[in-house]
């Protein structure tokens, strides 16, 4: 089952067992006592509902070519176009046509119909009964809207708006190029110096990190994804030094990039610290290595007033090596105008992990480029391969054995880091991170027992709810606050007070409710001004401490989604925006200039990504108020947020039904990149 047909909740068959019993009880009743409720056209009820917008119902009319008042004209494409605008919204990249349910496609259950008097639909489905998937095949191909430079296009049973079409064929096409490249590489070479920078570890089987430099340093794109403390940063300093050495005599220019400023930041100081620790690396090859990440946006250099770019495909990046860290962030669209900005000679690295939450925007390309991996199983890789990264790696010992020919073509590209060198099995984040990820109760308890006996003293677990944890959360969080707000009062420098407030963050998984980050955020609020530590003005939104979250990309300022600033005095004593960028550069901002923006004291779990605090809290809503988006991935990204510390308060119940829920998003891009 779609996605798309999974809508209404997490949590609906907890208490609606009968939902699957369809529309028709629900009008049986109706008949019976009709004050309930009142039948009326299903278009209506989708939007009295807020299903679907008006402006959807407008593109629909131009492209089905109706044009009516009267719902009974609307024909089958009318429809078609509705439930791929419903897909792009939750940000599939298409409609999976034969994922579809005909006879219900809008996914109507009784949890959606009013309980006491309101309006039912007369009926679940627009389409003919019979209406099946060949029928929707051969209806669409031959519709005039449909094809290639139309508005709509078909692709291996998906329909898709021709712009995200082209943004998934641009990508699959540019990242085969990429990989099928021939690069002039000294193998001899670079096996000396694999094992130059991989020492021999008993407590290793099969040293992935060195796995994963062969295969950076042999194909022109490649992947490397990892769990929290797998190395992802410490692999990828190495794979420069081995590429710097291998092109010693021509410098590779190689530039860093995240999609949002903090991950670039955290890059930025991995990278530095990463090479701090690698006493072995050459001092004339460590000064060619980069420390300074900065954000795609200020790479490709967006125009003042627009969302274009300086570099596209007609001026493309000065580059020889590109890496972006926290690659599943990246939405398909900026992917794709990415790679189109790439020159024809340089190398690409994606760097992430794979489990966390997608894109915020359309698309899963992280997620889609490494289906099919396993912890403890050999990725796909050809006989050939194998043969290749053994002899590169292992003096020709066969520690990699092809399991079977993967039809991916990139499969050769994927290098898998399998082994935490940060959480180990004293570790509860590491052994928490692993439950949430494989839906493993075993492990969840084994996690719970010994947070428990104290053994696991970075871990802490709070399934109370009956006792009211959230008063209890709110009054740690704002103990966890007074550090910075302290240094403020104490005169500290603004690169002190944002490291005192990284430290720790308070995640919730919802924006509305008691549990949500609205509601939090005032709490939180509240109590540091009764200690004394805030003072808010009824009439003055912002405050000195207030600390604050872009939720809208600003170009001229150079302020994107996702920056975080504390406010606080200048020299001059005027309250001032402060930010930090990617190079440790402070950048001052009036509040009267500021983009659209919130208080963040505590953030979504969303908006968390590409970030690491040494103590991280998460919250998530009771099992009444839990709705779709509760899932395996939200809580191990929250989970993995955590460096020092994570304290979990959240139903049990809730706990395991979001672990039990994994969600995907409809894509072409890895049936793209198959063998025909």
């Amino acid at each position: 089952m779609s996605e798309l047909n999974n809508q209404p909740g997490l949590f609906d068959q907890e208490f609606d067992q009968e939902f699957d019993q369809g529309l028709e009880q629900e009008l049986e009743l109706n008949e019976q006592n009709p004050t309930l409720s009142t039948a009326v056209p299903l278009l209506t009820y989708l939007l009295s509902e807020n299903r679907i917008r008006i402006v959807d119902v407008k593109l629909a009319e131009m492209l089905s070519k109706s044009n009516s008042d009267s719902e009974n004209m609307h024909n089958e494409m009318f429809y078609l176009v509705l439930l791929l605008c419903l897909s792009q919204q939750s940000q599939h990249s298409c409609l999976t046509l034969n994922e579809v349910d005909w006879s219900n496609p809008f996914n109507l259950r009784r949890s959606d119909f009013s309980k006491a008097q309101g309006s039912v639909p007369d009926k679940l489905s627009p389409f003919s009964e019979g209406f099946n998937y060949e029928q929707v095949l051969s209806y669409l191909q031959n519709h005039t809207s449909v094809g290639d430079n139309k508005p709509l296009q078909l692709f291996n049973q998906r329909l898709y708006f021709a712009r995200l079409a082209g943004y998934e064929q641009t990508l699959a096409s540019r990242l085969l190029t990429m990989s099928e490249r021939k690069l002039n590489i000294n193998n001899e070479l670079l096996a000396a110096l694999l094992n130059e920078y991989f020492t021999p570890d008993a407590n290793i089987t099969t040293d992935w990190q060195k796995v994963a430099c062969a295969i950076a340093a042999t194909k022109g794109f490649s992947v490397i994804t990892g769990g929290p403390g797998t190395g992802k940063t410490t692999t990828v300093t190495k794979l420069l030094a081995i590429l710097q050495s291998l092109y010693k005599t021509a410098p590779l220019s190689i530039k860093l990039v995240a999609p949002t400023g903090k991950a670039a930041a955290r890059l930025s100081g991995s990278i530095l610290g990463a090479k701090d620790k690698l006493t072995n690396i050459p001092a004339d090859i460590k000064t060619l290595i980069p420390e300074s990440a900065q954000t795609i946006h200020r790479l490709l250099g967006v125009k003042p007033f627009t969302n274009k770019f300086r570099h596209n495909k007609a001026n493309p990046l000065h580059l020889d090596v590109l890496i972006i860290d926290e690659a599943s962030m990246v939405d398909l669209s900026l992917m794709a105008k990415l790679i189109e900005a790439l020159p024809a000679h340089a190398r690409l690295i994606l760097l992430g992990d794979k489990d966390q939450l997608a894109s915020v925007d359309t698309g899963s390309v992280m997620s889609d480029l490494c289906q099919g991996l396993a912890l403890g199983q050999t990725p796909g890789y050809s006989p050939a391969r194998c043969d290749e990264l053994n002899n590169l790696c292992f003096n020709g010992e066969a520690k990699l054995i092809a399991q079977s020919n993967s039809a991916f073509k990139l499969a050769d590209c994927i290098a898998f880091l399998q082994h935490s060198y940060r959480f180990d099995a004293q570790s509860g984040i590491g052994q928490l991170a692993l439950a949430v990820n494989t839906n493993n109760t075993g492990v969840l308890n084994y996690v719970e027992q010994e947070s428990v006996e104290g053994r696991f003293k970075d871990v802490i677990l709070d399934y109370d709810f009956i006792a009211k944890p959230i008063e209890k959360l709110v009054k740690s969080a704002a103990s966890k606050y007074t550090h910075y707000l302290s240094l403020i009062a104490q005169g500290a420098s603004v690169a002190e007070v944002h490291k005192a407030f990284a430290s720790y963050q308070l995640l919730a998984a919802v924006r509305e409710g008691d549990y949500g980050v609205n509601s939090l955020n005032q709490r939180i609020e509240r109590v540091l001004q009764q200690q004394g530590l805030i003072t808010l003005s009824p009439n003055q939104r912002h405050y000195t401490g207030m600390p604050i979250m872009v939720s809208q990309n600003d170009y001229q300022l150079k302020l994107f989604n996702g920056d975080i600033g504390i406010l606080m005095p200048d020299e001059s004593g005027q309250l001032k925006a402060l930010f930090i960028d990617e190079q440790g550069n402070q950048r001052a901002f009036s509040a009267a200039r500021l983009p659209a923006h919130d208080k963040v004291y505590v953030m979504t779990i969303h908006k968390s990504q590409g970030s690491e605090f040494s103590y991280t809290a998460m919250v998530l809503p009771p099992l009444k108020q839990a709705r779709m988006g509760i899932n395996r991935q939200l809580v191990y990204t929250g989970i993995t947020r955590a460096k020092n510390t994570f304290e979990l308060v959240a139903d049990k119940k809730v706990l395991l039904l979001a672990m039990n829920k994994s969600v995907s998003r409809a894509s072409g891009l890895y049936e793209r990149l198959k063998l025909e």
